[in-house]
């Protein structure tokens, strides 16, 4: 009985250790921002030359940048500002749906 207790209770005691190790990407999250802001302005600039198709794809990728950098850390300043790059990215991709 005492070994079926064990059994039942290593998948909790697993998962709480998993909670609070530190992610092996925490430290990539800085970078990952980094691309996303650079493929944001991309597509600022693709958008101003007309290009709406690209701005929209660069927009979407800056985006699924964000919320990959967002899900790599547990850091409440650089969660906020993948949250403000997700916010611009979208903004920016309804900005062009309405155009069409």
């Amino acid at each position: 009985m005492p070994i079926r207790r064990w059994l039942l209770l290593l998948p909790l005691l697993a998962a709480a250790l998993v909670l609070h190790a530190e992610p092996a990407t925490e430290r990539y999250a800085p970078a990952q921002l980094r691309m996303g802001y650079d493929l944001l302005e991309r597509a600022r600039t693709a958008a101003a030359r007309g290009e709406a198709e690209l701005a929209g794809q660069l927009a979407w990728q800056a985006s699924l940048d964000a919320r990959l950098a967002w899900g790599m850390t547990e850091s409440p300043a650089l969660r906020a500002e993948a949250a403000e790059l997700g916010g611009s990215a979208n903004a920016l991709i309804r900005r062009l749906a309405a155009m069409k």
